[in-house]
């Protein structure tokens, strides 16, 4: 994956200038369409960040309102601005959204959209596949986790926003879109048609087979996991399993909170995660005690796909001796980004702390190494990984 892709994400995943600034959310509501350049000059002419003059950026502003031949539009430049800024940082988690990408963001957390089905980042400038949707048709047309995008439509995504590359993925469900896609060990690249759909996925599913043995799938950790989670449970505790699996490959995480508390259905006590900030200050997340699955054999299975929230919880499970962990090397995405939504629906999502495990191991340096690798076999009619999973976990109760 050598090809460089210059994403003008202005700074990263689906995420300031004003806000690096330290310069308050009521200041930013000020800003407008109308009042951009004054604005700026006003309040923030001379102002300096370390030994960064921000005079030339007045400059340019005012170079482009007396020059510039075609339309200007302020508000655009404004979200470019910030964009920028956020690149700055040099962090793939730290992203600016306008409020058209932040409102797709989230109504990809809530599961419902016309697309092809794939979670998608932007690692160091290039366009890379955090996981395609479980079901979905970026899974059914062979996209992999780490693959990077080069091009849509056959237009390269180099200058592309991360907003447009989002966008042109997305459509009506029936059309098609092809992706040129880099992958790992080949040499050319892949085209890949993919007809969209309405992707409508829930993000947990359960299921107790013939041996008692109970497999609780969590695809994401989004706005229906927590209620999802407790119904399952629910039927693991009814359906008198013996067993579980906690199947969270391809999970690229999701909310901090609901992660801790699907760590806590499996421990009595103890660290589920803590949080370790810029000034030193820590966060640990602990298990209530109120935990209604601590005495059933667990084995949680992972792969490179499973990332965030996912890592916190095998990671927790992992550190207490409470699960086997099974399947492949995580993704090893250890960062908290703290979410600043503005007036205007645009949103800013900045690192502001990092995870470690009950342990003290770096989610971002390390991911999560399982206890046995079992690396998946696309050759076979059946899901490899999930039957050695359950037969490590038969192992665990004595079978």
């Amino acid at each position: 994956m050598s090809k460089q892709v210059g994403l003008y994400v202005g700074g990263g995943v689906l995420l300031v200038l004003i806000y690096v600034l330290g310069v308050t959310t009521g200041y930013y509501g000020r800003v407008n369409l109308q009042n951009y350049s004054t604005v700026f000059k006003q309040e923030l002419m001379g102002r300096k960040l370390g030994e960064t003059d921000l005079n030339l950026l007045w400059t340019v502003t005012d170079l482009v309102n007396e020059k510039y031949l075609g339309q200007t539009n302020y508000q655009e430049m404004l979200y470019g601005a910030i964009r920028g800024a956020v690149e700055g940082l040099n962090d793939p988690y730290s992203v600016f959204t306008s409020p058209t990408e932040n409102s797709a963001f989230f109504q990809t957390l809530d599961g419902v959209y016309e697309g092809v089905g794939v979670e998608i980042n932007v690692i160091e400038g290039h366009l890379i596949v955090i996981t395609p949707v479980k079901g979905s048709p970026a899974e059914r047309a062979g996209l992999l986790p780490k693959d990077e995008i080069l091009a849509i439509d056959n237009e390269s995504v180099v200058g592309m926003t991360f907003g447009d590359a989002i966008n042109k993925m997305k459509g009506l469900a029936g059309t098609t879109v092809k992706l040129t896609v880099g992958r790992e060990g080949l040499s050319n690249s892949l085209e890949i048609e993919i007809t969209r759909e309405t992707v409508r996925s829930k993000s947990v599913t359960v299921d107790i087979d013939a041996d008692k043995i109970a497999t609780i799938n969590i695809a994401r950790f989004a706005s229906d996991t927590e209620a999802g989670f407790k119904s399952a449970v629910n039927s693991v505790i009814a359906g008198g399993a013996v067993g579980l699996v906690l199947d969270m490959r391809n999970n690229p995480g999701g909310f901090l909170d609901v992660g801790v508390k699907v760590a806590n259905e499996f421990l009595a006590s103890g660290m589920i995660v803590e949080e370790r900030f810029k000034d030193g200050k820590t966060t640990p997340f602990s298990a209530d005690g109120s935990g209604r699955l601590t005495k059933l054999p667990v084995v949680v299975l992972v792969n490179e796909g499973s990332a965030s929230a996912a890592e916190i919880v095998a990671g927790a499970l992992q550190d207490s001796q409470r699960a086997k962990i099974v399947g492949e090397q995580t993704y090893g995405k250890g960062s908290v980004q703290e979410v600043d939504a503005f007036p205007d629906g645009s949103a800013l999502r900045l690192t502001v702390a990092k995870w470690y495990t009950p342990k003290g191991r770096s989610i971002s340096d390390e991911g999560i190494k399982p206890d046995k690798v079992l690396k998946w076999e696309s050759s076979t009619t059946s899901d490899n990984q999930l039957e050695g999973a359950k037969e490590v976990l038969k192992t665990m109760i004595g079978r």
